[in-house]
């Protein structure tokens, strides 16, 4: 079954039409032109769509076009799906005719007895050219202009899909960022499917979670590390729309876990992959790492620190003086955020390491040692990576009662540099194993953010209370360190009980 390999690029109409010129100038061929009607069918409560498929008639000049997609993955804007396309009368689906017998299956068993109908269009023009960056490779250049319609709402579609024909995959990253140097693009993560079915009401809605599940048994290291960079990459993506929005804080966190999860993820592989070739992507990460964070400090400073106090003393004039001007700094980093998020530099950051990941030259720079067990089953190299960071916490634990506040940083990183792994590594273990030690870790790494937020919130209130003084700002400050104080206890308090847990909890791993 044909396997479809293109990269999305959302563009401005002006930078689109640029892009198209300079695209058709270098073309192997004269380039061709379409108008392209394309409709979605699905029941009405998209039984397809939950099942990972999409149903499709395309009306082209050379008649009616059925296309059944199914499976694949999205890596760094990479979309990979599985195809299969067949000639029919039209308009309407011709399940019978469906060439993939896998496919077809798996559409019946779906859609059940349900009726099928029509849940959206695409309507746009198609300008199409291949070019051949590069010996041995050609690839589709698509400039689509047009509108995603239900019965009820319409969105526009403004997007360049580089389609790969002959070549390897990194070639298409490669070619984006030479076109992200002419005009400002974006990667587009969702299909034109998805915009459809978003308008039809059956899109996620809120933050997206930790994702789990990348890795499985039969990999190699090398494919283990790759899927879980691009695990975080689509987790960190998923965020974005949502954290320019400003509609929920959880948005912009959970963008900071999926940073959080890329770095560990180099940390976890380190022993396999080349130092001088891995520090131009960690620096573009961590640079973005760092634009994010504090927005997040105030986030968690308004909503754990200052919130609950002025909810124990409501009305008090110099608390609410205090919380406008957090509010203030708090928007200025949000405004920071946001910029480095719409900027080029984030755009070049996950194509520079989707072509990293795909590319894989630096696998040339490593030792003959290591390039043999990277591209071992991975298995053998979780679990001794799991052992030996758990001995890391372990060590830094010991006597945990008793230990500073520059102490308790270092074990909340290293008890960090073990959960994030043990979650990437979960799916190859019995699942009834490791629940206990993921809890166990959930719970000493809680307590342990808790008492790093309350160091946090000291150096936040130093600023806030810079911006305005008084006698009652000085009082409003004095009931948030009085109550961030009892906090701090509060959760070193838990911290034994929490550690012992953890050191109760068996690893799972052995």
């Amino acid at each position: 079954m044909p396997t479809e390999i293109e990269l999305k690029l959302a563009v401005a109409p002006r930078a689109l039409e640029q892009l198209a010129r300079e695209a058709c100038a270098h073309a192997l061929a004269p380039p061709s032109t379409e108008q392209l009607t394309t409709e979605y069918y699905d029941t009405a409560r998209h039984a397809l769509w939950r099942e990972g498929l999409t149903l499709r008639l395309r009306r082209t000049p050379r008649g009616w076009w059925q296309g059944v997609k199914g499976g694949g993955s999205v890596e760094a804007g990479l979309h990979r799906r599985l195809e299969s396309e067949t000639r029919v009368p039209g308009p309407g689906p011709e399940l019978a005719r469906v060439a993939d017998l896998d496919l077809a299956a798996a559409v019946r068993r779906a859609i059940g007895r349900a009726a099928l109908e029509l849940v959206f269009r695409t309507e746009f023009t198609r300008r199409t050219c291949r070019v051949s960056p590069a010996q041995g490779s050609v690839i589709a250049l698509c400039f689509d202009r047009g509108s995603v319609r239900t019965a009820a709402h319409q969105h526009a579609i403004c997007e360049l899909e580089l389609e790969l024909e002959q070549g390897p995959a990194w070639r298409l990253y490669e070619l984006a960022l030479d076109l992200e140097r002419q005009a400002r693009v974006r990667i587009e993560q969702r299909s034109k499917a998805e915009r459809g079915y978003a308008l039809a009401g059956a899109g996620r809605s809120g933050p997206l979670k930790l994702m789990h599940g990348a890795v499985r048994g039969p990999m190699s290291a090398l494919e283990a590390f790759r899927a879980i960079c691009f695990g975080c990459l689509a987790h960190l993506e998923a965020n974005r729309a949502g954290m320019l929005a400003d509609r929920d804080a959880e948005y912009l966190h959970q963008m900071r876990v999926a940073l959080r999860r890329l770095r560990s993820a180099f940390s976890v592989f380190s022993r396999l992959l080349p130092k001088p070739a891995t520090k131009p992507p960690l620096a573009e990460i961590r640079w973005l790492a760092r634009a994010l964070g504090p927005a997040r400090d105030w986030d968690v400073f308004l909503a754990t620190r200052l919130g609950p106090v002025m909810a124990r003393h409501p009305g008090h004039a110099g608390l609410a003086a205090l919380q406008r001007a957090c509010a203030r700094e708090r928007e200025a980093a949000q405004r920071a955020a946001g910029r480095a998020v719409t900027s080029r530099r984030y755009q070049r950051l996950l194509l520079g390491l989707g072509a990293w990941l795909t590319g894989e030259s630096w696998a040339s720079l490593l030792p003959l040692e290591a390039a043999r067990e990277l591209r071992q089953p991975v298995m053998g190299y979780a679990s001794a990576a799991l052992e030996r960071r758990y001995r890391q916490a372990s060590r830094r634990g010991h006597g945990v009662a008793g230990l500073d506040a520059a102490e308790l940083h270092r074990l909340r990183i290293a008890v960090k540099k073990l959960r994030y792994p043990a979650t990437f590594f979960a799916p190859l273990y019995p699942a009834q194993g490791e629940t206990a030690m993921r809890r166990a870790l959930a719970a000493l790494q809680d307590a342990l953010g808790q008492i790093s937020d309350c160091s946090a919130a000291e150096r936040l209130l130093g600023a806030a209370h810079r911006r305005a003084r008084g006698a009652l700002l000085a009082e409003a400050r004095l009931l948030v360190v009085r109550a961030n104080d009892a906090a701090r206890a509060a959760q070193r308090r838990r911290l034994k009980a929490v550690w012992t847990a953890f050191r109760a909890a068996r690893r799972f791993w052995e």
